[in-house]
């Protein structure tokens, strides 16, 4: 009695067999992929395919805002807005991206209480900490909001240690 493998004789090869050897091959480079993503911080590990999702503490980012002209002080904003803000910078699925201009013109557009207010974002994230044990929500990006005029206003903020800034005009 002899044993043949399902791929030894090549008269033996179909489409079928060919795209499914294929799709095995390329779900198994993307693991790999993956993991490379996450462990340099490019990618949420939850997000993607979330082979990375057992390497820490599900981030579940969170936004927020405070005025900074008065420490610690919280403003709150429209759970609608929040998740505009969020929606339109992807989840924040690649974490080491800046916040997007464009969302927060929309999101001061629809708050317009906060044109010429100067404002902090802070993106926290849980993270895993030692000693002892635990998950622990931290700042993962900082975006600061200063108002040179009555439309315009810089912007600078830190993210995954990269410091970015520009200046954007808030037109009606």
């Amino acid at each position: 009695m002899s044993f043949e493998l399902p791929f030894s004789k090549p008269s033996g090869w179909s489409i079928q067999k060919i795209v499914l050897l294929g799709l095995i091959l390329v779900h198994s480079v993307w693991i790999v992929v993956h993991l490379n993503l996450v462990s340099r911080d490019m990618i949420n590990q939850w997000k993607l395919g979330g082979y990375g999702m057992y390497t820490g503490p599900h981030p579940t980012p969170l936004i927020h805002f405070f005025d900074a002209r008065f420490e610690g002080f919280e403003v709150t904003m429209d759970q609608k807005d929040v998740l505009t803000l969020a929606r339109d910078n992807l989840y924040f699925i690649f974490r080491c991206r800046p916040l997007k201009v464009e969302s927060i013109k929309k999101l001061l557009r629809n708050n317009p209480r906060y044109i010429g207010v100067p404002l902090r974002f802070i993106v926290t994230e849980k993270e895993m900490k030692r000693n002892p044990i635990r998950p622990e929500r931290l700042p993962h990006a900082i975006l600061e909001i200063r108002w040179t005029g009555k439309s315009t206003f810089d912007y600078a903020g830190k993210v995954c240690g990269k410091i970015f800034r520009g200046e954007a005009e808030l037109k009606p």
